[in-house]
């Protein structure tokens, strides 16, 4: 099984060198999309296991920004796994624990549902910070978001709780708050 993930991985990345030499002389938005579909499908066999309900926008935002979160190091849970959060009623995309600090790692493509999140962790501020996987680490709460116009009230209620929140794109990865 390890041997058929190992060639289907290559065979992979070499079909998306292939498509990124086409596209540098055709330059398609549709060859860009399945340059982006198959890099996923890459990630995919390497660790990130996608749920099927979850929107390949959605995926590929969280597995980003989850990249870019661990390049000092740390253990990534995907879906709160083995920390006990959802017990209490919270369950982040993913839980980056790090020696100093343990992340939460939240991605809304919608804005209405990220103030609404932004509103279930400020109403379960105190059994969060009660976690055991949090006993001597700070908290980080980081939002990755689709669209970099966020609201006035997102950003009050972010402000409240001191969340951080990222602009993810196909291309790249910046702070907003």
């Amino acid at each position: 099984m390890q041997r058929d993930t190992e060639r289907v991985r290559k065979e992979l990345e070499e079909i998306v060198e292939k498509l990124e030499n086409i596209n540098r002389l055709v330059n398609f938005k549709s060859i860009e999309r399945a340059i982006e579909e198959l890099r996923i499908a890459v990630r995919e066999l390497k660790s990130f296991r996608r749920k099927s309900t979850e929107g390949l926008d959605h995926y590929s935002a969280k597995v980003k920004l989850i990249e870019e979160l661990m390049k000092g190091g740390g253990t990534c849970y995907l879906e709160s796994e083995q920390t006990k959060l959802s017990k209490i009623g919270y369950r982040p995309d993913a839980v980056i624990v790090k020696d100093d600090e343990v992340i939460f790692v939240e991605i809304e493509t919608d804005q209405r549902r990220l103030l609404r999140k932004l509103k279930k962790i400020k109403k379960l501020w105190d059994r969060i910070i009660q976690s055991p996987i949090l006993t001597g680490r700070r908290l980080r709460i980081v939002f990755g978001v689709l669209d970099e116009r966020i609201g006035k009230e997102v950003i009050l209620e972010a402000k409240k709780l001191n969340v951080e929140i990222y602009a993810v794109s196909s291309d790249s990865i910046f702070i907003l708050l």
